[in-house]
């Protein structure tokens, strides 16, 4: 993981935030939004952007106002996890991070093993292992590695929806109601929303590259946040008009229904999107390993990387088990530290400065809108949608 250069343009550092969040949710919210009506995902998806938008501005705050250095798990140990005890709980935390990286990695490669599958019968752990070193493998070169491989890969994915669209325009379209009935996939077409928006552990390398016009970092996260929101409206909605099935993973039913030209190209754009998820996350895990067990760069990069492999192969779950369950794993311990931390943050560096400040928008009442917005996530990440 070897890093000669890390400094990242807008576009790039945007396409790092997008990238963390955009494989999971696209994938999986269409079967999910299956019994809502157009108005109520349109609504919902508004909802959970601003949402989390606050969220990741909040962040931003945090990280620039300590100097833009830490990851969020030593910025928790630093500000929020003090006393005695403190050393215990930065640990405790660490460990269920990586815990949880481990499971959005391994959804990922057993999401594109089922795609592989899917096409061409290779047996599942094979597609685990390709997907593995081709997603492994650009981690290892580091953060300039990553901005640019998340740059050519969302607007790859851009390209590939584009010709999906205008592709289907000559298929039979079904009806889609304004307003349907609430029922429990209410709540978890919420729920995994805010997972496929959540990319607040891409923030820190955001800022890292942007540390050279550090007013482009909101920019940057709003611009990589709106970017997965129209991915994800896109597919959504075209899923649900185009296609006869709305699988568990929307490019499925959507290819088998228009043509196999489509089914190819969806497996192209699955495969984009989950790369740029791993990419960002194993990253993110990887920096996290190495300011806490002080590792070197290839050390934390296997740590952050490999066990990914060994619980895909595993076959414990699948793809949507482990994205609900590691996002709301995630929405949980985000929405208890993000904001006292916050405020000890603001205590500690109260001094005007050079950093982002979010102002009327970060006071109290957002601050609560912002946990129970994520305590609903979490609720929508264990209700059962079968």
């Amino acid at each position: 993981m070897t890093e000669t250069k890390k400094q990242l343009t807008l576009f790039e550092a945007a396409s790092i935030v997008a990238g963390l969040g955009v494989g999971g949710g696209i994938l999986a919210v269409p079967y999910l939004a299956s019994s809502l009506g157009l108005l109520q995902i349109i609504g919902i998806m508004v909802l959970a952007y601003f949402s989390s938008l606050l969220l990741h501005f909040m962040v931003a705050e945090m990280v620039t106002r300590d100097g833009g250095r830490l990851q969020l798990v030593e910025l928790f140990g630093k500000y929020l996890f003090q006393g005695r005890s403190g050393v215990v709980y930065t640990w405790i935390f660490f460990a269920l991070i990586a815990l949880t990286f481990f499971a959005l990695l391994a959804g990922y490669l057993t999401g594109c093993a089922d795609i592989l599958l899917h096409l061409t019968g290779l047996p599942r752990w094979a597609g685990e292992l390709a997907t593995y070193v081709v997603a492994a493998g650009v981690v290892f070169f580091g953060l300039k590695a990553i901005g640019i491989s998340e740059k050519y890969a969302v607007v790859g994915i851009a390209v590939v929806l584009i010709i999906l669209c205008a592709g289907s325009f000559g298929s039979p379209w079904r009806s889609l109601p304004l307003w349907a009935g609430w029922d429990k996939k209410t709540l978890a077409f919420y729920g995994m929303l805010m997972f496929g928006f959540a990319c607040f552990f891409s923030v820190p390398q955001a800022a890292e590259g942007l540390a050279w016009n550090p007013r482009l970092l909101p920019w940057a996260i709003a611009l990589g946040i709106g970017l997965n929101f129209i991915f994800t409206l896109v597919i959504a909605l075209m899923t649900l008009w185009v296609s006869k099935e709305v699988t568990i993973e929307a490019t499925l039913g959507w290819g088998e229904t228009v043509g196999r030209w489509a089914l190819v190209l969806g497996a192209i754009f699955t495969f984009l999107a989950m790369l740029t998820s791993y990419w960002g996350v194993s990253y993110a895990l990887a920096v996290i390993v190495k300011d806490r067990l002080r590792w070197g760069d290839r050390s934390a990069w296997l740590f952050a990387s490999f066990p990914s492999l060994l619980i895909a192969i595993s076959n414990l779950t699948g793809f949507l088990g482990f994205m609900r369950i590691a996002g709301g794993a995630v929405a949980v311990m985000v929405a208890i530290q993000v904001v006292p931390a916050l405020r000890k943050v603001r205590k500690a560096h109260a001094a005007p400065g050079p950093y982002f400040n979010l102002g009327f928008w970060g006071g109290p009442p957002f601050q609560i809108m912002v946990i129970v917005a994520y305590l609903i996530m979490a609720v929508g990440s264990v209700v059962p949608v079968k």
